[in-house]
């Protein structure tokens, strides 16, 4: 099975890393991570399977979100996230605006589900 390569992809991106700097995480930012930063997380994967071979492809779902304390900002950088992993994979679903309040602090969070295919 294949492992995501979004930080790498997403560090490869001048416009991101303008954004959010290597604030890229799996699963879960480090405790007083400074916004914004980014999370993915893999939610699904399955080899494509074939009657005369071995799987020569996977397939592997993932969600993306950005946290910010400024909405605006967070969806902004949704969309250049975006621009970047589009051409590589699918996306499929746009994730509900979200506010959450943590201390005196409202977070906003933007993101979105994909899909994406890889050799084997």
């Amino acid at each position: 099975m294949n492992i995501l390569p979004i930080f790498k992809t997403l560090q490869s991106s001048p416009d991101v890393v303008a954004l959010v700097n290597n604030r890229i995480y799996e699963d879960i930012a480090p405790n007083g991570t400074k916004f914004p930063y980014v999370i993915w997380s893999l939610v699904g994967g399955v080899p494509n399977h074939n009657l005369d071979c071995p799987p020569k492809i996977d397939h592997l779902t993932y969600q993306l979100v950005v946290y910010d304390t400024q909405a605006t900002r967070a969806s902004s950088i949704r969309k250049a996230i975006s621009a970047v992993l589009d051409p590589l994979c699918t996306i499929t679903n746009l994730h509900s605006n979200h506010v959450e309040r943590v201390a005196d602090t409202n977070i906003f969070g933007r993101g979105f589900d994909a899909n994406w295919w890889f050799d084997r």
